[in-house]
C-alpha cells in the first residue's frame, strides 16, 4: 500500500469517507435504498468538477451495497465483441468474489459525440434489462449528446470542495503517512486546487516526496496552477520550464495517459533539443521505458513515480538554453496504430485461423510459418495461395496482412 499513489491509496473506500457531498450522498442513499428492496431504478449520472469525488463515489457505493464493479470505458464502446460478453454476464455474479455485477461507466461527457447514441443504447439496454444497476460520471452533463442520458438517469450533482473540507482530508493524509507540514502549506495546497481534491493530494505527495527546492517555490509555482494541465501545458513545462521539478506535478495534474506522454515528448524532443541535449534527454526517455517495464513485468506500482519523473522532469533538465518555439506535434506512432488498427484485428484472426488448423500456438505461427509463407510469396506464391484458399482468402490480401505480422528485421533474418 506504501508504494501505491496516494490518490488510490486514500481513495475513499465507503460513503461514509466521502467528504463534503452531503446533499448528494443523501440522493445517492435514496438510490441505493431502491437497489437494495430489489425495485427497477434508473441508472445513477453523477455530474461535478475534476476531483470533487464522483469516481470515488461509484466504486464506494458498489462496496457499500455489496456489488462488483465492472467498468466500462470509451475503449470497450468500440469493442463489440468484448462488449457483449460484458453484457452476457451482467446476471451471473463475479467469478471471483461471486457478488453481484454493477456498471460504472466514467466519464461518459468525454465519448465522442457521434458514439453518444451508441452510448445511450447501451445504458438502456442494461438499465430495461434490470440485470445490474448502471452509475455514470460526467463533467458536463449538457454537452448535446448528453440529451438523451440526462432523460434516462437520475442526476446527482456533486460541488467543488470547499477549502476547508480539502485541508482536512490532507492533513489526515500528513497523520496516517507520519509527515508533518504546516497548515499554512496545506492552506495554499487547498486554495490552487480550486476544490480538486485528486490535485490537491497530487501536490502534496509532490512536496513531501520531493525537494527542498520544491518547498521554496511552491508558494510561486503553484500559485497560478490550472485545475487541470492538457498535454500542450505538460509540454511546455517539459520543453521550456525554468524550474524542472515543477513538470512533475504538471504531469500528475493532467488528464493525460502516461504512456501517451511519454509518445508526445518522445515525438516532440528532436524538434526541440540537438546536440548533447537531444542525447540526453533520450537516454532519460529510455530509462522511463525501462522502468515501465519493469513495471509491468513485476506489478512494483512503487517504480511508478520514477517513471514519471524520467520523462519529465529527466527531459526538461537535459537543455542548457532554453529552445527556441516549436509546434508541438501529435505523435506518429499512435496515429499509425489507429489507422492500422482494423487491419492489425483481422490479421490477429489470421494467425488464429491458420494455428488451429496446423494444432500450434499462434506465437509459433506468427515466428516460424508466418515468415516462410512471407519468402515463398516473394518466390511466386504458391505456398500462400494453398493457405490462401483453405482460408477462403484472396492470395495478396493475406499477404499483405501477414506482413503486418512480422517485422522487417525478422523477414530479413530469414531471407539471409
Amino acid at each position: 500500500m506504501a508504494d501505491i499513489p496516494w490518490t488510490e491509496k486514500y481513495r475513499p473506500k465507503s460513503l461514509r469517507e466521502i467528504r463534503g457531498q452531503n446533499k448528494a450522498l443523501q440522493e445517492i442513499r435514496k438510490w441505493m435504498e431502491d437497489v437494495k428492496a430489489g425495485k427497477k431504478v434508473k441508472a445513477l449520472l453523477l455530474v461535478g468538477p475534476p476531483g470533487s469525488g464522483k469516481t470515488s463515489a461509484a466504486y464506494a457505493i458498489a462496496h457499500d451495497l455489496g456489488y462488483e464493479p465492472v467498468e466500462i470505458n470509451a475503449s470497450d464502446m468500440r469493442d463489440r465483441e468484448h462488449l457483449e460478453k460484458i453484457l452476457q454476464n451482467l446476471r451471473a455474479p463475479s467469478l471471483l468474489t461471486m457478488k453481484p455485477r454493477l456498471i460504472i461507466l466514467d466519464e461518459v461527457d468525454a465519448i465522442p459525440r457521434q458514439e453518444g447514441s451508441a452510448l445511450a443504447s447501451l445504458v438502456k439496454k442494461i438499465v430495461s434489462s434490470g440485470e445490474a444497476p448502471v452509475i455514470m460520471t460526467a463533467n458536463d452533463a449538457y454537452e448535446r449528446h448528453m440529451y438523451e442520458i440526462r432523460n434516462m438517469s437520475l442526476m446527482v450533482k456533486f460541488y467543488r470542495l470547499r477549502q476547508a473540507t480539502v485541508v482536512s482530508v490532507l492533513r489526515d493524509i500528513c497523520r496516517k503517512e507520519g509527515v508533518k507540514v504546516p497548515d499554512s502549506i496545506l492552506a495554499l495546497i487547498a486554495k490552487n486546487s480550486q476544490g480538486d481534491l485528486r490535485a490537491a493530494i497530487n501536490d502534496l505527495e509532490a512536496l513531501v516526496k520531493g525537494t527542498s527546492d520544491l518547498a521554496k517555490v511552491f508558494g510561486k509555482g503553484f500559485a497560478k496552477r490550472d485545475v487541470e494541465k492538457d498535454v500542450f501545458d505538460v509540454l511546455t513545462s517539459v520543453f521550456y520550464g525554468t524550474n524542472c521539478a515543477l513538470t512533475r506535478i504538471d504531469a500528475m495534474n493532467s488528464d493525460v495517459d502516461p504512456d501517451l506522454l511519454l509518445r508526445w515528448i518522445e515525438e516532440n524532443v528532436p524538434y526541440a533539443y540537438s546536440g548533447k541535449e537531444l542525447v540526453q534527454a533520450y537516454e532519460y526517455l529510455s530509462l522511463a521505458d525501462l522502468v515501465k517495464s519493469r513495471i509491468v513485468r513485476t506489478n512494483n506500482w512503487g517504480l511508478f513515480v520514477y517513471y514519471i519523473e524520467l520523462m519529465t522532469v529527466g527531459v526538461c533538465a537535459s537543455k542548457v538554453t532554453k529552445p527556441k518555439g516549436v509546434r508541438f506535434k501529435f505523435p506518429e506512432l499512435v496515429k499509425t496504430l489507429a489507422q492500422t488498427k482494423v487491419e492489425r484485428a483481422a490479421a490477429k484472426e489470421v494467425l488464429k485461423s491458420m494455428a488451429e488448423r496446423l494444432h500450434l500456438s499462434t506465437r509459433t505461427v506468427r515466428r516460424e510459418i508466418v515468415p516462410l509463407i512471407l519468402i515463398d510469396a516473394r518466390r511466386g506464391k504458391k505456398l500462400a495461395k494453398r493457405v490462401a484458399e483453405e482460408l477462403r482468402m484472396d492470395p495478396d490480401e493475406l499477404v499483405d496482412l501477414l506482413e503486418s505480422l512480422v517485422g522487417v528485421e525478422q523477414l530479413s533474418k530469414f531471407l539471409r
